[in-house]
């Protein structure tokens, strides 16, 4: 993958996220066989971490406390599980996104006015790309050294794993630990890349769509100029030569159009399983921040954990909403055209005819859906903070009621 738009960190960093997990163009069958073995190795590494925490679930049943915390952990294995799968089925279409948006979004063939709605596009990507992984890496090592930290000073036989393994094995001693210690490390890091590198090229395909959108607008706008340049007598001339320009439009309105419709395709199951997950998620994660007792430093990877949900289903749902309401604003962009000054001849008439399909087609909305349940807008984050808050309130009065009586 080599980008073609100099400087943009939020794609190196979504397309490395994306190369640890397995998902990369393939130039020869090897490296397809290579990226195939890489996803396969991050699906083991989810079953491998959820047997483990079902197993802690099993074992620790009755301690409240405890289970939420092995629900938190298996909600956020489930996300990656579901990305993964649905990505892997869906890969050849994946690719072909990226592959499109390197050869078609990041070309230098743009004017000043273009060039600055890529910029704001890429500032964008940035500084969710950058933000959502800071908080992500974070809760990934906060877990993985916690009990390293805990375990200064302590005995062979009271050291602790990053995950309890409820096995009839000496793990707490060496070198049994050591090499189960780093197996969870490693998986928790693969796990944690999973949990990230599909959002962020999810991300980068929303905002620069909509920064697409944006500069059809601009070009639509200025489909006349052609005619204020070439003067009134040649107004045969320029009316030809706006319709030429119309029509590349409309070509760039469908290729846009295409695109939207296969980034549905492809995300639409995985949107669907986020918005049912992100409200229980929020909610556990939440309860276990505020409400259960426990040392400073896991209670600041907690803290890093809810703020790495809540930073990942604000860009979600904000790239969402961006693509959205640009691809209804090229209705509005329409408008803009001094169609009335365009000469009533041939090709005057065929402009006034396609301008109307352009706006009849904007109005609908190029949108994200949960399987067509749902769109996905700003709303959306609203609503399952609303609903995370709902739970957080019904659980905490039930705890009470639980320790009154």
């Amino acid at each position: 993958m080599t980008l073609k738009y100099r400087g943009d960190v939020s794609f190196s960093l979504a397309t490395f996220f994306l190369r640890v997990v397995g998902f990369w163009l393939a130039s020869s069958r090897l490296e397809e066989w290579f990226g195939n073995a890489t996803v396969m190795y991050s699906i083991i590494t989810i079953i491998f971490s959820m047997w483990v925490q079902m197993r802690g679930l099993y074992f620790s049943w009755g301690d409240f406390g405890v289970c939420t915390f092995i629900v938190c952990n298996s909600l956020g294995l489930v996300m990656d599980l579901l990305k993964i799968l649905v990505v892997f089925v869906h890969k050849k279409k994946f690719l072909g996104l990226i592959a499109y948006m390197q050869k078609n979004f990041w070309h230098l063939d743009y004017d000043q006015r273009e060039n600055s709605i890529i910029a704001d596009a890429r500032q964008l990507c940035v500084y969710f790309v950058c933000v959502f992984s800071f908080f992500s890496q974070s809760t990934v090592f906060s877990y993985m050294f916690m009990p390293m930290i805990s375990n200064i000073g302590k005995n062979e036989s009271d050291r602790i794993l990053i995950f309890n393994m409820w096995l009839d094995l000496p793990l707490s001693m060496s070198p049994y630990f050591e090499i189960i210690y780093v197996i969870q490390a490693l998986c928790l890091y693969q796990v944690g890349i999973c949990y990230l590198c599909v959002d962020n090229m999810f991300c980068i395909m929303c905002l620069h769509l909509a920064s697409q959108f944006r500069i059809l607008q601009y070009r639509l706008a200025n489909v006349s100029n052609v005619e204020d340049e070439e003067g009134v007598e040649e107004n045969m001339n320029s009316s030809n030569r706006c319709y030429a320009i119309l029509k590349n439009c409309i070509r760039y309105h469908q290729a846009l159009i295409q695109f939207s419709i296969t980034l549905e395709e492809i995300f639409t199951i995985i949107t669907l399983g986020q918005v049912l997950i992100f409200s229980t998620l929020i909610c556990f994660v939440g309860y276990q921040v505020l409400l259960v007792n426990m040392t400073l430093s896991w209670r600041i990877s907690f803290l890093c954990f809810l703020i790495t949900n809540m930073c990942q289903l604000w860009m979600f749902t904000y790239s969402c909403d961006c693509m959205t309401r640009e691809s209804v604003n090229v209705a509005s962009a329409v408008y803009c055209i001094p169609w009335t000054r365009i000469p009533m001849d041939k090709f005057g008439k065929m402009i006034r005819k396609d301008l109307q399909f352009i706006v009849v087609r904007s109005r609908r909305a190029c949108c994200l859906t949960g399987c067509g349940f749902f769109d996905i807008s700003l709303e959306t984050y609203t609503k399952i903070m609303s609903t995370a808050m709902s739970y957080f309130t019904i659980l905490k009065q039930r705890i009470v009621e639980v320790e009154n009586t």
